[in-house]
């Protein structure tokens, strides 16, 4: 495992490498844009210089992005009204065509800066039917393959199951695969606190063994190219996306032993996305904790 965390790049995308190796990152996940506004940035060649050689550095390996938590690519292709949180809207705007547009900013600054993928919430069907919104959603896909070539894939990240979302299914995440296309550059991303908050018993004796043989079933085990590591504020099945500190939810050290330990997710890039203890985001107490059920976990293999 190349265990990791997502940190921030505030400051210049480059600042992420040492935040990173602060932490004693071995991989790592960026935010490339403001993760809750469509306007991108314009990272500056030195600042994209400066990451990739930091990385190369410290051996910082596989890295990757989050895509912007506004992108729906199962949104309707139309313009809808537009504005800020809880006040009149004030303009309109086509989601389906901004999330595009975000898409392929992220797949060309990700080829930039040396990236893997680009891990995306998929998307939700947002008032149509489900095998409308996945129609839309493959479409959207590979217009952005098409339109930002290069080595940066986007890898699908399965949700929690909460309303109308796609993807919290390993047969949904298939039926998106399917209607994408491109499947050189389409891989997965799958977040232990969303599988359990779903409903897949990742938690359980064996449980994190029957999940992937499922997944390997469904999606095929050589894509799944990411983990996100989170355990849940919330109970099993709850279908709520609410992340915890590793040990400290209802996963528990147990179920975390269980999933480090699983011998098919030892070549994983292994990312953090807990809150933190003082609720900045992962800190070296929860990298602490999961190297050391990390090594329990294969010692009781």
């Amino acid at each position: 495992m190349r265990l990791g965390a997502h940190v921030s790049s505030s400051g210049g995308i480059s600042k992420a490498i040492g935040r990173g190796t602060a932490l004693g990152c071995e991989s790592l996940q960026v935010f490339t844009h403001n993760p809750r506004t469509w306007r991108p940035i314009d990272h500056t060649a030195e600042e994209i210089a400066a990451f990739r050689a930091g990385a190369e550095e410290a051996g910082l390996a596989p890295l990757v992005s989050h895509g912007l938590y506004l992108i729906n690519l199962g949104a309707p292709d139309r313009e809808v009204p537009s504005g800020p949180p809880g006040k009149p809207a004030t303009t309109t705007r086509n989601i389906y065509r901004a999330s595009v547009e975000s898409l392929v900013q992220h797949l060309t600054i990700g080829d930039r800066l040396g990236l893997a993928g680009v891990v995306l919430h998929v998307g939700s069907c947002k008032g149509s039917t489900e095998d409308e919104a996945i129609a839309r959603i493959g479409a959207g896909i590979a217009e952005a393959f098409d339109t930002a070539p290069g080595d940066c894939h986007v890898l699908l990240e399965n949700t929690a199951g909460a309303g109308d979302t796609i993807g919290r299914s390993f047969e949904q995440l298939r039926r998106v695969y399917e209607a994408a296309g491109h499947h050189d550059r389409l891989g997965f991303c799958l977040d232990t606190q969303h599988l359990f908050a779903s409903g897949y018993p990742v938690h359980e004796e064996g449980g994190i063994d029957r999940v992937l043989e499922d997944f390997d079933r469904t999606l095929g085990l050589e894509r799944l190219r990411c983990l996100h590591l989170n355990d849940s504020k919330v109970g099993f099945a709850s279908n709520r996306d609410r992340h915890e500190n590793i040990g400290d939810g209802e996963i528990g050290e147990d179920g975390m032993r269980r999933i480090l330990g699983c011998p098919e997710l030892q070549g994983l890039p292994v990312i953090l996305e807990v809150p933190g203890m003082d609720g900045t985001g992962p800190d070296p107490e929860n990298m602490a904790r999961v190297r050391r059920l990390h090594a329990e976990g294969l010692a009781a293999r």
